[in-house]
């Protein structure tokens, strides 16, 4: 959800022209919502913060490899809401030319107050089923020695 905001409410550097490079985006503030660095051919870099107050809720999964790359990369996780709503990620922090984002995958949850399932599938195709406890907050994933039946 983007809020368009006049030049009153931001700095002037988000108005200033660049030739862009590079970016990421990344909780760089750990408040759960994605921030935006940017970088630019012959200037200094800029870092966006996504400082919204609207109340919304996220959920944030930072996954460990055991038997595949320790990064996870490659992972693809489901997230499944208590409405129904499924969201989709993949672990892959390059995303363009001089361009990634972190490691852990964030979700937008809305107004949404529950997560009913997340499913992860691992590289190679080993699948893994938990209940996220709470939101609002980063989870910690550990492969499983056994993958789930």
């Amino acid at each position: 959800e983007f809020v368009m905001l006049g030049e009153q409410k931001t700095s002037a550097d988000f108005a200033r022209r660049m030739v862009g490079r590079g970016a990421t985006m990344a909780d760089i503030d750990g408040d759960g919502d994605l921030d935006l660095a940017l970088f630019a051919s012959g200037a200094r870099p800029r870092l966006l913060r996504n400082d919204q107050q609207l109340g919304h809720h996220w959920l944030r999964i930072r996954l460990q490899g055991k038997t595949v790359n320790r990064d996870a990369i490659g992972t693809q996780v489901e997230l499944v809401l208590a409405d129904g709503t499924r969201q989709f990620r993949t672990v892959m922090p390059t995303r363009s030319y001089q361009s990634q984002v972190e490691l852990p995958v964030s979700f937008g949850l809305g107004n949404q107050t529950k997560v009913q399932e997340l499913r992860i599938t691992w590289p190679g195709g080993q699948q893994q089923t938990l209940i996220p406890e709470g939101i609002d907050r980063t989870v910690d994933v550990v492969q499983a020695e056994i993958p789930n039946k």
